[in-house]
């Protein structure tokens, strides 16, 4: 993660307000030399689309993946650019309450609460995050 750019807020909204955007900052980050299959290895993939989110299939092998699968994301019914926000939230203030994630965000305090917890434990083990952004505290 160190090599990872550290944006400011202006930038962060100028970048990740919208799902096709933080979708394509999750693709380069997850296969910054373009798709390749975790089982086989073989860059050639289909996209299906059918799903709120795309879901890459392998060519040679079948394997299906997503952009979140393997990233605190996995699973997450919420949407991307709100787990951007909270992300740059709670990097920004290492002190925010779940209740003010929850308010900002307008999301449940339980949905709140899972994200900041998700989050929280990647930041104590960088290895958890694999493709969420570092943020800057300018």
């Amino acid at each position: 993660m160190d090599n990872q750019p550290v944006i400011t807020f202006s930038q962060y909204q100028k970048h990740f307000l919208t799902e096709k955007s933080c979708s394509e900052y999750l693709y380069n980050m997850k296969w910054p030399e373009g798709f390749q299959c975790s089982k086989c290895r073989h860059t050639a993939y289909y996209v299906i689309v059918t799903r709120n989110y795309p879901l890459y299939e392998c060519r040679r092998c079948g394997n299906q993946t997503t952009l979140t699968v393997g990233t605190i994301l996995e699973k997450t019914h919420t949407d991307i650019t709100t787990w951007f926000a909270a992300i740059f939230l709670v990097v920004q203030d290492k002190q925010v309450s779940t209740a003010q994630i929850a308010k900002q965000l307008e999301i449940s305090y339980q949905t709140a609460w899972s994200m900041v917890w998700k989050i929280r434990m990647a930041l104590a083990n960088p290895r958890c995050i694999a493709s969420a952004p570092k943020f800057s505290e300018d």
